[in-house]
């Protein structure tokens, strides 16, 4: 009797030991996941370091006052180092913080160093359009043009075309809008198109054979931007911050150091939304964290795009001023009010569903 209850006790600790390491394991073993908090916060109308974030150069600027945030969001995990499980979990118990699948952050197959290329190239071109709208504001007239941003590799455009090269036609049609060269790939349906570029001031033509993505869309590989030739010099410096989510800030930065008075009414501002060439704000990710760090930030209003309403009814922070725009004249709009002491309704202005 006395060695069968030994062996149960050995066996009992066997099952228990076993029971702690699985647990163990599972908690150090990496998530399918990805964390995103908070991130640092930079008001556009200062300096990051001993850099002026926005720099006017060929035209009268002014002192300005008040502050436009431009917010971040920080991540935990990547496709080569993943969070662990024991990290998931207590993110999740954390209201200020975020727990999304990573296939959501990186495509299936992508990396770290390809999704800070894609960012970055994001970043130049929301740098750009923001400039463009602030310029275009102020009655400056410039040249717009199509330009390669990015070649993806392998694709049909590797070792034909380069990043920079200025796409004038495609199947001998001018092209004046990035739409122009995507419709006619599409329209390709898989046959040779001809590509016409001005590169070193040469104008060069190539033949490349789209394929069929994993959506079912012709491409050549490329991702293309505006490029511009502004008049003035404006430079906008954020360090080692990627992504488009900023270009509404941008611009308004830009436009309050090239304009009397203060276009923020003296307020502390944040704000977040793409902007396209026609000022359009477009919807960005990871809102409800943004609103978060303004509010963090001591921000008392805050300009979100229309498109991103829903994720924003029902997680304003108490004592933030939400106010959603479609245009960067709305955004002007609501700015006149601030500026000239209208009382700003604290309402969402999100359309009622």
């Amino acid at each position: 009797m006395a060695e069968k209850r030994g062996i149960r006790a050995l066996i009992k600790r066997f099952i228990v030991g076993a029971v702690l390491v699985g647990s163990v394991l599972f908690a150090i073993a990496p998530a399918p996941y990805v964390i995103e908090m908070p991130g640092p916060v930079f008001n556009a109308l200062g300096s990051l370091g001993d850099k002026q974030i926005v720099t006017v150069v060929g035209a009268k600027t002014y002192a300005t006052d008040g502050q436009f945030d431009v917010l971040t969001v920080q991540t935990r995990g990547t496709p080569e180092g993943k969070p662990s499980w024991v990290e998931v979990l207590l993110a999740m118990m954390n209201s200020d913080v975020k727990v999304v699948p990573i296939d959501e952050i990186y495509p299936p197959g992508s990396t770290q160093k390809d999704q800070e290329q894609e960012t970055t190239r994001m970043m130049l071109d929301s740098q750009r359009d923001a400039i463009a709208v602030a310029l275009k504001h102020q009655g400056y007239k410039f040249e717009t043009y199509v330009a390669v941003d990015s070649i993806r590799k392998p694709s049909p455009a590797t070792s034909k075309l380069k990043v920079d090269d200025r796409i004038t036609k495609v199947n001998g049609d001018p092209v004046s809008f990035y739409e122009d060269i995507t419709s006619r790939i599409k329209a390709s349906k898989g046959k040779p198109v001809s590509i016409e570029v001005l590169r070193d001031g040469q104008t060069k033509t190539f033949e490349i054979t789209p394929v069929k993505d994993t959506d079912g869309t012709y491409r050549i590989g490329i991702f293309v931007g505006y490029r511009y030739d502004f008049p003035i010099d404006v430079k906008i410096y954020l360090g080692d911050v990627t992504g488009p989510s900023a270009g509404l800030m941008f611009s308004l930065s830009i436009l309050d150091k090239m304009t009397p008075g203060s276009l923020n009414g003296s307020n502390h501002i944040a704000g977040t939304g793409t902007i396209s060439p026609n000022g359009e704000v477009g919807a960005i990710g990871g809102i409800q964290l943004k609103m978060i760090a303004a509010k963090q930030a001591g921000a008392k209003y805050f300009i979100a795009p229309m498109s991103n309403c829903d994720e924003v009814v029902g997680h304003v922070p108490s004592g933030l001023v939400v106010h959603a725009v479609d245009t960067f004249d709305d955004a002007l709009a609501f700015l006149s009010d601030l500026e000239q002491g209208i009382p700003v309704s604290p309402e969402l202005n999100c359309p009622v569903k």
